[in-house]
């Protein structure tokens, strides 16, 4: 029998819980913590050591040099290996591909014994095997447990959405670092969401400022996604969310409402956002969009987007919408963007929110169309929406959240609630895919290391929809994620939790809003008290102490300081929350204490400036920073 018990931490014990990790001892060896979670381990009695020289059979040579060579990054030891593709049966690694004996998509088997085997159904199935293999490899070095590993995905797609049009766009490197990560996660999908971030040619007036994607940078991005069997799906939005060329005087005249409308999120928006469905000259601009940007991509698939239309009839289309009903209008104009991405590409996809508002045009949609059935709080109705798409036969991918978008240090408990809601519901009701966003909303002010929290678990959920103790999740996530045995994923995961103790705001905390809404902010007068604020600073420090003494660690020092800047710009919205409450309004505020909020808040930008300069493009830079710096204006009494 195995012998199971409870070690607490001590690495965490300063934190106002202490971290519970569970593990499983067999002899003197632990279980494996991998992620995602194979469907099946079993450990045995006995160890296996990697011998200082070691043969490895394969059929395909370049199988053998990959994974010769991933041993080597891995070990950082002293051992010669050999590739050979004649198979005598005494050779220490052997890589097989056989579906008949794994006969699942992408799964595969892994045997330690008195030697290693590696068996899949496909050639994907062999790398994922090689991924685990890595992580075992980190976490026991040569000396191995004895076990076997049987295991498959539970959706063949399994994507990351990463948002490229909020402002930040991340350099080459930081993409291919990234996509090294995913892959070892064994997602096998990858959407860049683009409204006006690639270098359409005759466009330059609209993505000048922003440093674009160029077609060669798509190439090689798409080829870098194809070595390690991940499909990079052109991602476009062609109805709306299209504000960052409609405010130019060349496009205004495409535009539904051209001099603005009423927005459902809050006011009058004086500026254009969608797309007018009323005539054709709408429909070739988003035809030549779509010729240029799709043959730079492999996939067979293309996501049109066609979200969030919030001015549909409220400008051109209004008497179509009287006549017709918004849903026909609507359900028309996806069809027009249907045919002219099908010109390119077999699939297309689209963003399901609108037609979930007129239920009776989904069983008209091509059958060959993917819904993507998206919605980020914990609660989301995704049994409702699941099943509505099933009912009709049509395919549909469920697409969850990060979290981390209006937030500075995420809402981490939201985040793996809504992927847990996500995923269980689309398993039951027959999704064929799972997309994770990460979205840039307001300036994208948070910084990469809290979306791997949202991509890690929806990572593990679309492979293996089994729930994985959060201990163990963010133990498997600092290992092989940040690649530490410190315990900076649960120190993320602890300061995106303190927003809790203040009051729920959807879609955001409350120290971000009151942040970028200090002129808005009053009816937390009602919610909270100064005291409960305090509270709350009190446990962000403490956390931000422990984060702070990982940075002796070289491999974590970048790392800890991304988390450090959002930790001081939570800060910052939090006491501001405490202005109001103190002062009603921050333009009360005394002038010596704005003075030094202002300081802090010039210094924090300044760090601010410099990560970002390092992982990402200087374009979008400028505007992140206006919309961080609102509060500045606000308390100037300057026009927005």
């Amino acid at each position: 029998m195995l012998d199971f018990y409870i070690l607490i931490d001590k690495r965490l014990s300063k934190l106002a819980r202490p971290h519970l990790m569970l593990r499983m001892e067999v002899g003197k060896m632990s279980m494996p913590i991998l992620l995602p979670q194979p469907k099946r381990i079993d450990v045995f009695d006995g160890t296996t050591r990697i011998p200082s020289h070691a043969v490895i059979f394969t059929k395909k040579y370049e199988f053998g040099k990959q994974f010769k060579l991933m041993l080597a990054e891995t070990l950082h030891d002293n051992v010669k290996l050999d590739v050979t593709t004649y198979n005598k049966g005494n050779e220490f690694f052997q890589l097989f591909i056989n579906p008949d004996v794994v006969p699942q998509p992408q799964g595969y088997r892994i045997y330690i014994g008195n030697n290693i085997v590696l068996v899949a159904h496909d050639e994907s199935g062999l790398f994922y095997a090689c991924a685990t293999f890595r992580q075992l490899l980190r976490q026991y070095g040569r000396m191995l447990p004895r076990l076997y590993i049987d295991d498959f995905p539970d959706f063949p797609n399994r994507g990351i959405l990463i948002d490229v049009s909020r402002d930040r766009i991340p350099k080459m490197e930081t993409m291919k670092n990234m996509i090294n990560t995913l892959a070892q996660l064994k997602i096998n999908q990858i959407q860049l969401y683009i409204e006006h971030t690639f270098a359409y040619r005759e466009h330059e007036k609209v993505w000048k400022d922003y440093s674009p994607f160029t077609s060669e940078e798509i190439l090689e991005i798409d080829a870098y996604c194809a070595e390690r069997y991940i499909e990079l799906v052109p991602n476009q939005n062609t109805f709306g969310h299209l504000d960052k060329w409609l405010i130019h005087d060349e496009y205004r005249s495409l535009a539904e409402a051209p001099n603005g409308f009423d927005s459902p999120w809050g006011g009058w928006t004086p500026l254009p956002f969608s797309i007018s469905p009323v005539d054709e000259k709408p429909v070739e601009f988003v035809g030549k969009l779509l010729d240029e940007l799709l043959p730079h991509f492999k996939s067979s698939k293309v996501n049109i987007g066609c979200d969030e239309t919030i001015d549909l009839g409220q400008g051109k289309s209004k008497e179509l919408c009287e006549r017709y009903g918004k849903g026909k209008v609507y359900f028309d104009f996806l069809m027009k963007v249907y045919n002219l991405a099908k010109r390119h590409k077999d699939t297309v996809m689209f963003w399901g929110d609108i037609i979930e508002n007129y239920p009776q045009f989904i069983p008209q949609l091509p059958k060959d169309m993917i819904a993507m059935v998206w919605g980020y709080e914990a609660d989301h109705p995704y049994e409702e929406k699941c099943r509505l798409y099933s009912a009709s036969g049509n395919s549909f991918y469920v697409c969850p959240g990060t979290s981390t978008w209006n937030s500075f240090v995420g809402r981490s408990n939201n985040a793996m609630a809504n992927i847990s809601n996500a995923v269980t519901n689309g398993k039951r009701y027959g999704a064929i895919g799972v997309l994770t966003t990460d979205w840039g909303d307001n300036g994208h002010a948070q910084h990469l290391p809290f979306s791997w929290i949202g991509f890690g678990y929806g990572a593990h959920l679309s492979w293996n929809v089994t729930e994985m103790p959060k201990e163990q999740f963010l133990h498997a996530l600092s290992m092989h994620v940040f690649q530490t045995d410190q315990p900076i994923s649960e120190c993320m995961y602890a300061l995106g939790n303190v927003h809790e103790k203040l009051f729920y705001t959807p879609n955001g905390t409350p120290q971000f809003y009151a942040f970028l809404y200090a002129d808005g902010a009053k009816q937390y007068k009602t919610s909270i008290d100064v005291q409960r604020v305090e509270s709350c600073i009190e446990e962000v420090n403490g956390i931000a102490k422990q984060v702070k003494s990982l940075v002796r660690f070289d491999a974590l020092s970048d790392v800890v300081e991304q988390v450090l800047n959002n930790v001081d710009f939570a800060l910052l919205g939090l006491k501001t929350i405490e202005f109001i409450l103190k002062y009603d309004d921050i333009r009360n505020i005394p002038d010596n204490e704005w003075a030094e909020f202002e300081k802090q808040l010039d210094d924090v930008i300044n760090v601010y400036k410099e990560i970002w300069l390092r992982h990402n493009r200087p374009g979008g830079l400028e505007q992140s920073i206006h919309t961080l710096s609102r509060i500045k204006r606000i308390r100037h009494g300057e026009n927005e």
